[in-house]
């Protein structure tokens, strides 16, 4: 027993050890001291710390892109004209319209930039009928909403889950539609769910967080907003505020997350290396252990980041299609049934998002999707088509592009049922440490600004 005992504490000297950072390494002027370090700055991070930055506390933010944003992509051609193809709206609500005016940015309401589309098999390159028509679709969405009021612990957009989890959430989303007759919102539902893939077979639970009630009431009351000179503009305005509180291009290398005294290694695209000491460390991208080498984690926390299963995720524009202006082309798929959803991996659709010429896609797969893959088949598909080309027989073109993966992070039901969410919640605080982002809660941005509130007032009280 003895044994054992200096054995493991021989292990633990090693590993802490295997992380410790010397800061005699650091000159002065490399060294950033700061309240609360933030990793990554999509919207969950950006909000972090804005929010923090008003309550008087002195942040840092690091971003491991060129710009703030995360998942918000606009593409602008001029000073009038652009097309968001990342996130293109969020919630109209109170929390999203007053975060837009602490930021000085203007909104508009946002409304289906066309009522043209065009339902094509992406597989075949052939027109199909439309899988149902308005009044179905409506019916079936009020349907949908009444149906899932039931599950009201998840309106917050989080895995509040009860004990034990109910049996009907984990079970395919295929058998929920068959038992509610809620066929004919499969192609609204969809719209808000395509990145999980194939959601026909997914667990209910995972359908709800991207399209529950939340997105229900959002979608049939208070609708969705925009910034009127694109999704950008609230980054751009966010890191004139933020200033030299970012630092873009950098990664982290290392971790030592002893209590109260943060230290973390970082380095930037041109190799330079910065030491921040930090009394508080929030994590808001996502926590899968690819992005987490070099983090001192606690055995906890490497048990429940491993189990993770995800979605790729691409994000495009691109021009030259030979589609008619001001025409969507949605992918549908009669074979798979009901819905006709498309089965990964699959261009969701060809979006008119406002500007003639120019068309946005999103392509999702499994993880092992890459991003050359995921040209190839974009481009591939517009060519099965046929359409006639914009420019005398000119190839469809890129123009812009990016990924959001991961995306839908997930855990297999033997997880869920072992409590893997309520772990999820309680290492909150760990190490000092914080979490938020989409692995915490519904992948929209409303919801997750209010659910980052809340951890950013835990860790407040935590000083």
């Amino acid at each position: 027993m003895i044994r054992c005992l200096v054995v493991v504490a021989l292990c633990m000297t090693l590993i802490s050890s295997a992380f410790a950072i010397n800061e005699h390494e650091f000159a002065p002027k490399d060294v950033i001291i700061r309240d609360v370090c933030i990793l990554g700055g999509g919207a969950t991070g950006t909000y972090a710390a804005i929010s923090l930055k008003d309550k008087g506390r002195s942040i840092l933010v690091v971003e491991r892109e060129e710009v703030l944003g995360g998942h918000a992509k606009t593409f602008y051609l001029d000073d009038e004209h652009y097309v968001d193809y990342g996130v293109e709206g969020v919630f109209n609500n109170k929390l999203t319209r007053d975060y837009f005016n602490r930021l000085n940015v203007k909104y508009k309401v946002l409304l289906p930039s066309t009522f043209l589309t065009q339902h094509v098999n992406f597989r075949t390159g052939e027109q199909v009928s439309p899988p149902s028509g308005l009044l179905k679709t409506a019916f079936s969405a009020l349907l949908y909403r009444v149906t899932i009021r039931k599950y009201k612990y998840l309106q917050d957009g989080l895995y509040s889950l009860p004990d034990p989890v109910p049996e009907e959430l984990l079970r395919p989303f295929r058998e929920f539609v068959e038992k509610s007759g809620t066929h004919g919102a499969l192609q609204l539902i969809f719209m808000f769910t395509h990145t999980a893939g194939n959601i026909l077979e997914m667990p209910l639970l995972y359908v709800l967080q991207l399209f529950g009630l939340p997105h229900m009431n959002a979608f049939l009351k208070g609708g969705f907003i925009a910034p009127k000179n694109g999704m950008y503009d609230l980054y751009e305005k966010a890191s004139q505020i933020l200033g030299s509180d970012v630092l873009y291009q950098t990664t982290v290398q290392k971790t030592d997350r002893s209590e109260g005294d943060i230290k973390i290694v970082v380095q930037t695209t041109n190799g330079a290396r910065k030491l921040i000491k930090t009394k508080k460390l929030l994590v808001t991208f996502a926590p899968v252990l690819s992005n987490l080498e070099g983090f001192d984690l606690t055995h906890v926390e490497s048990m429940l980041f491993q189990k993770w299963k995800w979605n790729t995720c691409y994000v495009a524009v691109v021009k030259n299609t030979g589609i008619r202006s001001g025409v969507t082309v949605m992918n549908s798929d009669p074979s798979n049934m009901p819905g006709s959803l498309p089965l990964p991996p699959f261009q969701w659709a060809l979006q008119h998002l406002g500007v003639d010429g120019y068309l946005a896609s999103k392509i999702v797969g499994d993880q092992d999707l890459t991003e050359d893959q995921a040209k190839e088949l974009l481009l591939s598909d517009i060519r099965r088509m046929g359409y006639e080309r914009a420019m005398n027989g000119s190839e469809p073109e890129i123009v812009s592009f990016g990924s959001h993966s991961p995306e839908v992070l997930s855990v297999s039901n033997a997880d869920i049922m072992d409590g893997f969410y309520h772990k999820l919640y309680s290492i909150q605080g760990t190490k000092d440490t914080f979490y938020s982002g989409l692995a915490f809660g519904s992948d929209y941005s409303a919801l997750l600004w209010a659910y980052t509130e809340t951890v950013v007032l835990k860790m407040l009280s935590s000083f």
